[in-house]
């Protein structure tokens, strides 16, 4: 039998090459109609570990939606590049039966591309001959099951993975399911984990990868009692944030902690900032960037210095910092102040202050000297910084019309793309100036 090729509008087209930078350009959403909105969002999936090892790529759009969809993905893999939204991670597709029987699967690179499919019945052939021929052509499969379905009837060797939503479930439920889509080899995907407990639960059960927002939602358990763990965050971040702070007092709280010091010197003569020669001191550092700059990435390195949390999170919380700071720019009324743009960043940052300190926000947020105005943002999302705030939440979601909803007029599309690519460079830059850090710390113990 030949093998299965993609339709021919796809064949001709050269596939962009896959490198270790990222575009920030946002992807095309044309169709003969003329412009669609879709979006395009990501979702970490993590390991036991609770490490990154793939990404679910969100897909929302208006119209036909199918149709939008199997647009945008195809372009994703062959025209902006998928590194520009996964990085090197593999990128998890959920696809219609219909986008595979049309051989649009066979467009995309088979070692960067998860794709999600229905678990097929027993009597679909014709999707059973695709996926066969998918996995000759050593496309992985994962393969999407109800909870209260039957285990696939798809051969083993067929599907690199299985993923249930748990969703609503509960301990026993979630134990059950596990032992009943356990097959030798097949990776288990718990998704719709949206907070530690629900995480905890899938572990125990023998969950190997876990979907969902767990990650930046904080512990409940540990939010009954004070967040001492963050207590010398919150002091830090009360000092960077008061009122009238002279430049020798805004020196001095940082040097005062001499792992943030330590860490913000690092970051700030990473590669990220390509500055022209090192700094060797917070008083350097504040004479060359300003207070400004200086107070944005100290805020940053206080609150990655947070130990057990997963590198995701700092990732979230800059993402978030800079689609703020864009949509705020966009949605001035006037020419946006050097001081808006920076309330509005610090907004995004701070959003994740409670699952950092697994604490409630109203509580992590109480040390702060913040204005009004962002605490009204963070907590109660009121005024044109709330709604930023707002759109960006809805939006990593896969929210498309209460994003816009937000942020109207906004193309929130592209403004996610630039922050993402922005935001996976930053914090490479934290994650290598942590290590540096823990290298150093080692070295002198010893």
């Amino acid at each position: 039998m030949p093998p299965i090729r993609p339709p021919s509008k796809y064949r001709s087209r050269p596939r962009a090459p896959i490198t270790g930078s990222m575009s920030a350009e946002p992807t095309p959403s044309q169709t003969s109609d003329g412009p669609r909105a879709v979006a395009i969002a990501r979702q970490p999936i993590h390991d036991r570990s609770r490490r990154v090892v793939g990404y679910e790529l969100l897909f929302r759009g208006t119209g036909d939606e199918e149709q939008a969809t199997t647009s945008v993905i195809v372009e994703t893999f062959t025209g902006v590049g998928v590194d520009a939204i996964a990085g090197r991670k593999p990128a998890h597709v959920r696809v219609s039966r219909r986008f595979l029987l049309e051989l649009h699967a066979f467009a995309l690179p088979p070692d960067r591309v998860v794709l999600e499919v229905a678990a097929p019945g027993g009597d679909d052939a014709a999707l059973a001959a695709v996926l066969e021929r998918l996995a000759a052509e050593r496309y992985r499969v994962s393969l999407a099951c109800a909870p209260d379905a039957p285990p696939p009837a798809a051969p083993p060797h067929v599907a690199d993975s299985v993923k249930v939503d748990v969703t609503g479930l509960g301990e026993p439920q979630i134990a059950a399911l596990a032992r009943r889509l356990r097959t030798n080899g097949t990776t288990l995907i718990a998704a719709g984990v949206d907070t530690p407990a629900l995480l905890q639960q899938c572990l125990v059960a023998g969950f190997d990868h876990f979907q969902g927002f767990f990650f930046c939602t904080p512990d409940v358990v540990r939010a009954q009692a004070p967040p001492t763990a963050g207590i010398a965050q919150l002091r830090t971040l009360a000092g960077l944030y008061a009122a009238d702070t002279t430049f020798e007092q805004f020196e001095q709280v940082i040097a005062r902690d001499v792992g943030l010091s330590y860490r913000l010197l690092c970051y700030l003569n990473s590669a990220f900032f390509g500055l022209r020669r090192e700094v060797a001191s917070v008083r350097e550092a504040l004479t060359l960037l300003g207070m400004r700059t200086v107070r944005r990435w100290a805020t940053l390195m206080a609150l990655s210095g947070t130990q057990d949390k997963p590198h995701e999170l700092i990732v979230t919380a800059l993402l978030r910092a800079r689609m703020c700071e864009a949509i705020g720019r966009a949605t001035a009324r006037g020419p946006s102040t050097a001081g808006e743009q920076d309330a509005c960043f610090t907004i995004g940052l701070l959003s994740v202050t409670d699952a950092l300190l697994d604490a409630p926000l109203a509580q992590a947020l109480e040390p702060l000297p913040l204005a009004e105005s962002s605490r009204a943002a963070l907590l109660e999302r009121r005024g044109p910084m709330g709604a930023a705030l707002s759109a960006v939440l809805a939006y990593e979601r896969g929210e498309l019309a209460e994003a816009q909803r937000h942020a109207p007029g906004v193309a929130l599309g592209e403004l996610y793309l630039s922050a993402l690519a922005w935001a996976d460079a930053a914090s490479a830059g934290v994650e290598r100036s942590t290590i540096e850090t823990s290298a150093s710390t080692t070295s002198g113990a010893n």
